[in-house]
């Protein structure tokens, strides 16, 4: 990835954020809703499936890391690995 695109990622996911939750007051409203549905999504996956927590994350084709900087500060017990490509 270019620096160019690098640069213009975080901003991008942003904006996907706001067009996938058109009723949020602000692009910073629709991010923690879109986040906090798949991290939910996640916790209710390990209480279907009796795990306690999270001890690996594994991000493919991540980016510059957005949504795996998220996961690690909300799961920071977690190793994280990334893969960019």
């Amino acid at each position: 990835m270019g620096s160019e695109a690098a640069a213009e990622a975080e901003a991008a996911t942003l904006s996907i954020a706001k067009r996938a939750i058109p009723d949020a007051s602000s692009i910073d409203e629709a991010n923690q809703v879109l986040r906090s549905n798949w991290i939910k999504a996640i916790e209710e996956h390990l209480l279907q499936f009796g795990s306690s927590k999270i001890e690996d994350i594994l991000d493919i084709g991540c980016s510059v890391g957005v949504s795996t900087r998220y996961l690690a500060d909300k799961f920071p017990a977690a190793n994280v690995t990334v893969s960019t490509r």
